[in-house]
């Protein structure tokens, strides 16, 4: 709201200070309305809140404006599904686009997490997010046409498409997480060779026991356990009572 204002202020008086500079008539009042709209619009992009991914400045992120970019064409695409959502009649069909629009959103949220995945999530609204829209339309395209004997076939085809869909979806999250997954396995390998270098191991311990690195995970030490000698052992019986 206040960059609209500060926008609306500086086209305003840009306006003004041409008009007056041009000595008023038809040359102030043109220099006035290109000085009016370029105030506004610089104004209006200089002043535009910065977008964040989690609670970082994507500015801040490698490969953030790229990903803000995805995130914003993937929210564009849900939001043109919705509208054609609304206008399904058969609850099956619409049942399908709601079960896509839960997988596409978290595969969107998990690139506002990991923006370093946005190439996952922009290939999958380039393909995957067009044809729906495109499937969706030529449904209810269908539907609203009353052409009972067409009906039934383009509800079967496109619950088949919805259900792929959906399944197409997780399967880009899965892939999205896998890589996370393998940077993480190459970081654990790293730390441990690190560690190995400063002579540090990882040994197995025993559940609910804990040890220090480098360490052995025996239990006790040598002298910590008393042993039994004869001298201190008392008299054992033999046999029964005589």
């Amino acid at each position: 709201m206040l960059s609209v204002i500060a926008s609306f202020v500086a086209g305003l008086a840009l306006a003004l200070l041409g008009f007056w500079i041009c000595g008023g008539g038809i040359p102030g009042t043109v220099v006035a309305l290109i000085l009016a709209v370029a105030g506004y619009v610089g104004v209006g992009f200089l002043t535009q809140p910065e977008r964040k991914l989690g609670q970082v400045l994507a500015s801040a992120i490698p490969n953030g404006q790229k990903a803000v970019e995805a995130i914003d064409a993937a929210n564009a695409n849900l939001s043109a599904i919705g509208k054609l959502r609304s206008q399904v009649r058969d609850q099956l069909v619409g049942k399908e686009v709601d079960d896509f629009a839960v997988a596409t959103r978290a595969l969107v949220q998990f690139v506002e997490s990991n923006p370093q995945s946005y190439d996952t999530l922009r290939h999958y609204v380039n393909v995957y997010g067009v044809q729906t829209e495109k499937l969706l339309r030529g449904y209810v395209e269908v539907e609203q046409s009353g052409a009972t004997d067409q009906i039934g076939k383009a509800r079967t085809e496109t619950i088949e498409a919805l259900q792929v869909l959906e399944q197409t979806a997780a399967g880009e999250l899965s892939r999205a997480v896998e890589a996370k997954t393998l940077a993480l396995s190459a970081d654990s390998d790293a730390i441990v060779r690190l560690a190995s270098m400063d002579g540090y191991t990882a040994s197995p311990s025993a559940p609910g026991t804990s040890g220090a690195p480098g360490t052995s995970s025996a239990s006790g030490t040598p002298g910590a356990q008393e042993t039994q000698t004869p001298q201190n052992m008392g008299p054992q019986s033999t046999g029964g009572n005589r």
